[in-house]
């Protein structure tokens, strides 16, 4: 069942990337995905995307996205989109989440179709507040259900997210160095800036714990009781560890101020903020949907693929050792499909710190640790009989030999970590009758970020975009 007009027929599947920065870091924002502008009857635009930002330290990020663009699909119909979720990521807790699409309308090109499936066609993540240490990165969209005559759809994305951070970087309690006048002007004297030190003065004057003159042998257990009761009140007092406890731990989302000194008409204050144990990471997931003709799509799933290892802190891992699994997709007569291509439905990373074999960090401890790498790519895709090989690359690296050549003074958290990390895929496989297609493209790039813990989340340095060329662009 065909339409006459075939307009949505032009896209490009998203097939995954490689990542590398030059050290390794905190996540604070990290994307890949493909989307799609459609504008009237003219052809679809292709806009492959990536984003890179780290925490504290400036880096360069070095890498490629891997995409195959389709054209011409005969009795085939594309339709993408972007959902978003904020996940409230609780330290080292795993943080489930779920988008429902509910009703969404589908386009004309897309009614009534014999088969529809839905890819992953990427994603973007980005820290809300302040980067941590990604664990868990779990993302799937599930398979569609059309409704009203074929006009509607509904799906899902699901997954779990789990960041923890306990080095000092996260650690290290909150502090800030306000200062403000201390003048006539603000109806604040000089001797009211004095009140508190000569009050504080007064009353240690009279204290009762002050040592008082002994007129007989022998320790008198009360005066010293008195003493150390004294002396912890002034510790306090001067600390005000009490109220930065209750600040830190408390439900209340108030900061606390201490005054440090008064220096020229100024006084200096340390202001504690609250320690929050929670990072909210927002999370954009790309879709494709595709819909067809019986006769010229078919769709075949592929089960789980997982890939898992570990590595120390002596012998460096590379991807090109232990991080590819090839893989083989048994299907239909590939020879009978202009097109036979994968696209991602599921994808999974968990990377546990190794406590027994510990950190080169003297205060590292909780799951997470520093990214220098992640690979998850769908590439060197071929035919043979009845069934479709690739190559898919499920790689996490956490440290090399060649950081240590670019860290700084204002690096020194870049340090290596014994680990162990879980990897895994499902694919889809999409076998297209008549259909026109480039191969895979392979777009390498750069992204480079200052660090200083800047908000990454609408910073254009953070994202790099490229338009796939037309078809007769590309034939010329």
């Amino acid at each position: 069942m065909s339409s006459p007009e075939d307009r949505n027929t032009r896209t490009a599947l998203w097939q995954g990337f490689h990542h590398a920065w030059e050290y390794n870091h905190r996540l604070n924002r990290f994307g890949s995905y493909v989307r799609i502008h459609q504008n009237g009857p003219s052809p679809a635009k292709l806009v492959v995307g990536h984003t890179a930002a780290s925490g504290t330290g400036n880096d360069m990020a070095h890498f490629a996205e891997f995409v195959t663009d389709v054209s011409s699909a005969r009795g085939v119909a594309f339709q993408s989109g972007v959902v978003e979720v904020t996940a409230e990521c609780q330290r080292g807790d795993l943080t489930p989440f779920i988008v429902r699409v509910d009703d969404l309308d589908l386009a004309p090109e897309l009614h009534n179709r014999d088969v529809y499936t839905l890819v992953l066609n990427g994603f973007d993540l980005y820290a809300a507040a302040h980067s941590e240490k990604l664990v868990t990165f779990d993302l799937e969209i599930t398979d569609p259900t059309v409704t009203a005559a074929g006009t509607k759809i509904r799906f899902r994305a699901i997954g779990n997210l789990k960041f923890d951070c306990r080095s000092p970087e996260c650690q290290l309690l909150p502090l800030r160095l306000e200062s403000e006048r201390c003048d006539r002007r603000r109806q604040r004297s000089d001797a009211a800036c004095h009140r508190e030190d000569i009050a504080d003065a007064a009353q240690d004057l009279a204290s009762p714990g002050m040592p008082e003159p002994r007129d007989k042998r022998g320790i008198d257990r009360h005066k010293v009781d008195r003493a150390a009761h004294w002396l912890k009140r002034k510790v306090q007092q001067l600390t005000g560890v009490e109220e930065v406890k209750r600040s830190i731990i408390g439900e209340d989302g108030d900061t606390l101020r201490r005054r440090l000194f008064r220096l020229f008409g100024r006084e200096f204050y340390f202001r504690f903020l609250k320690w929050r144990f929670s990072a909210p990471y927002v999370l954009r997931v790309h879709y494709l949907i595709i819909a067809g003709d019986r006769e010229a799509l078919t769709v075949t799933e592929s089960p789980r693929i997982e890939h898992a290892y570990t590595w120390g802190l002596d012998d460096e891992i590379r991807l090109e050792d232990i991080g590819t699994v090839e893989l083989s997709v048994p299907c239909d007569d590939p020879a009978e499909y202009a097109v036979n291509t994968l696209a991602f439905k599921h994808i999974y990373l968990d990377v546990v710190f190794d406590e027994e074999l510990g950190s080169e960090d003297p205060i590292q401890w909780g799951m997470g640790m520093h990214m220098l790498e992640w690979h998850m790519a769908i590439r060197d895709i071929s035919t043979c009989d009845h069934k479709v090989t690739a190559k898919l690359d499920l790689f996490y690296k956490n440290w090399s030999e060649a950081m240590n050549e670019v860290i700084t003074l204002t690096t020194w958290g870049a340090v290596r970590a014994a680990g162990r990390a879980g990897v895994a895929a499902r694919l889809a496989l999409l076998q297209m009758r008549e259909a026109t297609s480039n191969g895979q493209h392979y777009l390498p790039g750069r992204i480079y970020w200052p660090g200083g813990g800047l908000s990454a989340r609408s910073d254009p340095r953070a994202r790099w975009e490229q338009v796939l060329p037309e078809p007769q662009e590309v034939e010329a």
